[in-house]
C-alpha cells in the first residue's frame, strides 16, 4: 500500500498505522527480536481499541501489561490485570474472549501486516503473586523486627 504519511504515521486514505521500522526487512540476527517489536505494536493498538471501541459494560477497566507474539506472528496472547476484584477481571477476559474476532478485525484495520495475529486474552497472575510475595517479605521482616 502506497501514499503519502499523514498526521501519526498513519497513510492517507487509510487507517492503516505505519509501523515504526520496516520488520519485513529485519536481519536474521534481530529476527528473535521480532516478535516483541510487532508485539509492541499490537499492544499500542490493541489499548486504543479497548479504549475506543469496547463499551461492554462486564468489561471492567482493564490494563493490558504484555501481549507475547509466536515466533511466526500469526498467535498473540494478551495479558490483562486490573484494578478490580480477581472475579471481575475473570469476567472481563471471559468476555473479551468471546469478542475477539471483532477485536481482530479492528487490529487488522489498524496494523499493515501481512497476518492478523489470532488473539488469546489471559488473566495475568504475576501483579497478584508479586504483592503475595511482597506481603511475605514484610511480614518476615517485622518478624525479624519484633525479636
Amino acid at each position: 500500500m502506497r501514499g503519502r504519511l499523514g498526521k501519526a504515521g498513519k497513510l492517507k486514505g487509510s487507517g492503516k498505522v505505519l509501523l515504526s521500522m520496516n520488520l519485513n526487512n529485519v536481519s536474521q540476527a534481530g529476527s528473535m527480536n521480532r516478535p516483541r517489536m510487532v508485539g509492541s505494536v499490537v499492544h499500542q493498538a490493541l489499548s486504543r481499541i479497548l479504549q475506543q471501541n469496547i463499551s461492554d459494560p462486564r468489561i471492567v477497566q482493564t490494563t493490558i501489561t504484555e501481549v507475547e507474539l509466536s515466533r511466526d506472528l500469526k498467535h498473540a496472547k494478551v495479558y490483562l490485570t486490573s484494578g478490580e476484584s480477581k472475579e471481575a477481571l475473570n469476567t472481563s477476559v471471559e468476555h473479551l474472549n468471546r469478542a475477539r474476532a471483532y477485536i481482530r478485525h479492528r487490529l487488522s484495520d489498524r496494523l499493515d501486516l501481512k497476518f492478523t495475529p489470532a488473539i488469546s486474552f489471559l488473566a495475568d497472575e504475576l501483579p497478584t503473586r508479586t504483592t503475595r510475595v511482597l506481603d511475605l517479605i514484610d511480614q518476615v521482616s517485622n518478624e525479624t523486627d519484633a525479636t
